[in-house]
């Protein structure tokens, strides 16, 4: 391997992240590329063939509907499999449909009701894809890195998917469908031939889950169904992993809501031309961005739990402020402080829970918070929609109130879970 087993049980921190997660961070980075890309361009191709919005948004419903459908038998699954050639295959599969899809274009347009189904079977593979990567990771790295690794991948989505995806997208289409498919293949077929030169065998510590003789529910082998609510009721029986399971769960409920009415409110509240949308919001990208980097050194000064604490209470204000004070100055630091605020939680939240999960259920647990994740998304994005009717500011009130309660309801969680990790 790229590291020392024995020295970085002794003092993970000192040890380097080594070439192993070097290159699964290029194959992830590569993927999270082609993820940006797609984002934009399937709703380009959508537009190009109807104006009915409830048409288009059956995207949006297309891609969230695996996570929901295949998440828990997912996570038992990436359990018992070897999470690099997981990766792999979904990668491969990606390119595969999109090649497909781009000879089927060349024929001609393809109906919503195509794109819908293109877009679903995409999904299911980045379900089985993000899931062992997220599995994957504390096998790469020791645990006292796991924040500085979970950093950087974000700092790479950020960078890929936000800043050059959307662009790409909307200059790939220009060319033709068929380029920008093409491309699209390409860079999960890169993201796979990186992932081909991670060892096999990863290393078990990193992800062992607290205190030795620790055994992880569900490690015999039963059927698939039974392994994913074992999952389920590991999640909801550990402290730690529940307090954080909800408090994620009120995270995206409030981020949905805002989400959803966040273009009305950029260009008909705050005044900003439609044509400018996309560089007005991609400050929260930079913000995000700005985590990546400052979130390792941070949790050093303060720890992560009251990280934690800090970032949920700076997410919150940010959120009531743009709701009680619409101006387009305030806006805009808003939308980069939230960025920062919302990426410093994911890292610090992802990196406690991959460090304090026993590692015979890592993928079930991380896929058990994540359905619950997905679920509240969608519901704050229908309650973002008719809380927007009362007035385009509500959802940025709510949301920010439920932010502002986190730290309340799980200010000892978090520092608890800090503590356990010790990341």
């Amino acid at each position: 391997m790229d590291i020392d087993s024995s020295q970085a049980k002794g003092d993970p921190s000192a040890v380097g992240l080594g070439g192993a997660f070097h290159r699964f961070w290029g194959g992830h980075t590569s993927a999270n590329l082609g993820d940006g890309v797609l984002l934009t361009l399937f709703p380009l191709m959508a537009a190009a063939l109807t104006s009915d919005p409830f048409a288009v948004s059956m995207l949006t419903v297309a891609a969230y509907t695996p996570w929901l459908l295949f998440g828990l038998h997912a996570g038992a699954l990436i359990d018992r499999i070897d999470k690099r050639r997981a990766m792999i295959i979904g990668n491969i599969l990606r390119c595969a449909l999109l090649g497909v899809l781009a000879v089927v274009s060349w024929f001609g347009p393809v109906p919503v009701w195509g794109l819908c189904l293109f877009v679903f079977a995409l999904a299911v593979c980045e379900v089985f894809h993000d899931g062992s990567a997220r599995a994957l990771l504390p096998a790469l790295v020791a645990r006292g890195l796991l924040i500085t690794a979970n950093s950087r991948l974000q700092g790479a989505r950020v960078v890929a998917s936000d800043f050059l995806g959307g662009p790409l997208a909307g200059l790939l289409f220009a060319l033709s469908t068929g380029t920008a498919l093409l491309f699209n293949a390409g860079a999960y077929l890169v993201g796979a031939l990186f992932l081909l030169s991670v060892p096999a065998a990863a290393r078990s510590f990193g992800g062992d889950g607290g205190d030795e003789g620790e055994r992880a529910p569900g490690t015999e082998r039963s059927s698939l169904t039974r392994e994913a609510l074992d999952g389920l009721l590991f999640v909801r029986d550990d402290r730690v992993q529940r307090g954080f399971a909800v408090a994620a769960a009120v995270s995206g409920f409030a981020t949905g809501g805002v989400s959803a009415i966040l273009v009305l409110y950029v260009t008909r509240t705050l005044g900003v031309p439609e044509a400018l949308f996309g560089v007005y919001t991609m400050l929260s990208a930079v913000g995000a961005l700005a985590a990546s980097f400052l979130c390792a050194p941070l949790g050093r000064w303060c720890g992560h739990g009251p990280l934690l604490i800090i970032a949920h209470v700076l997410g919150g204000g940010v959120l009531l402020t743009m709701g009680l004070f619409p101006n387009v100055v305030v806006g805009a630091l808003a939308l980069g402080v939230f960025g920062l605020a919302a990426t410093t939680i994911s890292v610090s939240a992802v990196s406690i829970l991959q460090a304090v999960t026993p590692e015979p259920i890592l993928g079930r647990a991380s896929m058990a918070r994540m359905l619950l994740a997905q679920a509240s998304v969608l519901l704050g994005v229908f309650a973002g929609g008719l809380l927007g009717g009362l007035g385009l500011h509500t959802p940025f009130v709510v949301g920010g109130a439920l932010l502002l309660t986190a730290p309340l309801v799980f200010g000892r969680v978090f520092r608890e879970g800090a503590e356990r990790a010790a990341v």
